[in-house]
């Protein structure tokens, strides 16, 4: 059994209000209708006027390189701190991310500024979008089946913002920018049992949708893709997807905070009753989409919540569905 230890969440210092959202987008979609729009509250790693220039790719990345490992050593630090835990107990470091590059590593970046032992395991995760915080976790989980006395640290860190494109007047660049944001979460995990655990976890890859969730990177920069007909996907295929995975009946969720749409597509496909995903749309309306950072930062909500078991959902490019069975005992 693997076991949550310590959350750790870390955002930016700017906060962008959905007002202050609609009014910079309409500077790029003159026409906005507010009533129709999704805006939600984010955070940004600079601020909004600064997010809307136009800026080359190595512009991006040196912002990256700059601010993801920032971010991503104060997640960890509160991970680590609540699961009482040293950085050199530490046996092996996940450090996902999708919106930024660098070499060496955001890995390399984290365990020099944590303090990590020399020998301690280092695995980057990248290009896997939202579904990040869901692969790491079950990555996760079979390290520790395999070395139940080691200690594993997954760090999420994403700057969505650091993609914008003030020029691409298309629907996938104006859903992205009304949804997604910047930030970082952490999680410590161990062998022990007790509290929020890992039962189990699972991977699907839906056929013939690698085209519908993803980036397109050109020369200013990553573009997002984000096909419309993600939600009713969602709501047609996952159901097939979870066949043979897990308990069937579950007490609570936990799904990344992809949107409404995609809550309410997880809802229809799985028949859930009202009020099922609350603390995913909690999670939303407070942060954004922060797309692998997303499924820690709705776990972090949950240990206190309701004993039973739980399943756990994170939806990236494939299109890709991660799963878990979470299970909340007496501590």
């Amino acid at each position: 059994m693997t076991r949550f230890a310590g959350f750790g969440v870390a955002l930016p210092e700017h906060e962008l209000s959905p007002e202050a959202s609609l009014d910079a987008l309409s500077q790029t979609w003159p026409h906005l209708r507010s009533a129709a729009l999704d805006a939600v509250t984010r955070y940004t790693v600079q601020p909004v006027d600064q997010v809307f220039a136009p800026r080359s790719l190595g512009e991006r990345m040196a912002l990256y390189r700059q601010e993801a490992p920032r971010l991503g050593e104060l997640a960890a630090r509160r991970a680590l701190a609540e699961a009482d835990i040293a950085p050199n107990q530490v046996d092996i470091i996940f450090a996902v991310s999708c919106t930024g590059y660098m070499v060496p590593g955001l890995d390399v970046s984290l365990a020099n500024r944590l303090g990590l032992r020399g020998d301690a395991i280092r695995v980057p995760l990248t290009e896997l979008g939202c579904a990040g915080g869901g692969a790491a976790i079950a990555a996760a989980h079979r390290h520790l089946r395999l070395e139940p006395t080691h200690r594993a640290l997954v760090v999420c860190v994403e700057l969505c913002s650091l993609n914008f494109q003030p020029h691409d007047k298309s629907m996938d660049n104006l859903t992205a920018a009304m949804v997604f944001g910047d930030g970082a979460a952490a999680a410590l995990l161990t062998g022990k049992p007790g509290g929020l655990e890992v039962a189990a976890t699972g991977t699907r890859l839906i056929p013939g949708t690698e085209l519908l969730l993803g980036f397109d990177l050109r020369d200013d920069g990553f573009h997002p893709v984000l096909d419309r007909r993600l939600p009713r996907l969602i709501e047609v295929e996952l159901g097939g997807a979870l066949a043979g995975f897990g308990e069937g009946h579950y007490d609570f969720f936990a799904v990344h905070a992809g949107g409404p749409r995609i809550f309410d597509a997880v809802e229809r496909g799985l028949g859930l009753a009202e009020g099922a995903l609350e603390p995913s749309r909690t999670a939303f309306s407070r942060y954004g989409n922060l797309s692998s950072a997303s499924l820690l930062v709705v776990l972090s909500e949950l240990p206190n919540g309701p004993l039973g078991l739980g399943l756990g959902l994170a939806f990236g490019p494939g299109v890709a569905v991660e799963m878990a069975t979470l299970r909340r005992s007496p501590e």
